[in-house]
């Protein structure tokens, strides 16, 4: 804005800043397009998940081994769990015509801080019984042939590597969290 529309309010207050109202607009139309993008990659990808775990799930059924079939079945549960879960804590919200765009934003923003927040529980939370299932009847059954010394040596790396992941995933999202936490502050101070 080039010319303020009462002078008087600037020169009472130098450190005042405004900004165009379309500013708001184009921040909230941006930060909806990435969560658009964002659920529909995650959608597909969880959609991968349960194609492929539910084709899994049934190869071991069709091959005899139940328990590896139920631990992928599992799976495909967590995976549609996950996916209504992001539908329901993590679907843009609908702009009510009665609020300014910098009250929606920070609606927004708050909505998404929430979801990221408690990704452990409803975002990777769901895939622990399937996994845990899978990994203990693979180390039984490994057991069984080779004996405990072999099979737990070898589900070592595949449970680091799945702990690692579960963990990079929390702190990513956490990161996010607080990035979105400072953005709200940021629009709290302008009230």
């Amino acid at each position: 804005m080039s010319t303020p529309p009462l002078p008087e309010w600037c020169e009472a207050a130098p450190e005042a800043a405004f900004s165009a109202p379309s500013e708001c607009t184009v921040r909230a139309n941006a930060f909806e397009r990435r969560i658009r993008f964002r659920n529909v990659t995650e959608y597909v990808a969880g959609g991968f998940v349960a194609l492929a775990c539910g084709a899994a799930a049934v190869a071991a059924f069709w091959k005899g081994e139940p328990l590896i079939g139920i631990s992928m079945a599992l799976v495909v549960a967590g995976s549609l769990f996950v996916m209504w879960s992001l539908h329901k804590r993590g679907s843009n919200l609908t702009r009510r015509p009665e609020d300014p765009c910098i009250t929606h934003l920070r609606r927004q923003y708050q909505r998404q801080y929430d979801a990221l927040r408690a990704v452990p529980k409803w975002y990777l939370g769901p895939f622990i019984p399937g996994m845990l299932m899978f990994y203990a009847v693979t180390t039984v059954e490994v057991a069984e042939s080779n004996g405990w010394a072999e099979a737990l040596s070898g589900i070592v790396g595949p449970a680091s590597a799945t702990i690692a992941i579960f963990g990079g995933v929390a702190l990513a999202n956490w990161w996010a969290a607080r990035s979105l936490k400072a953005k709200i502050s940021s629009l709290d101070a302008l009230a």
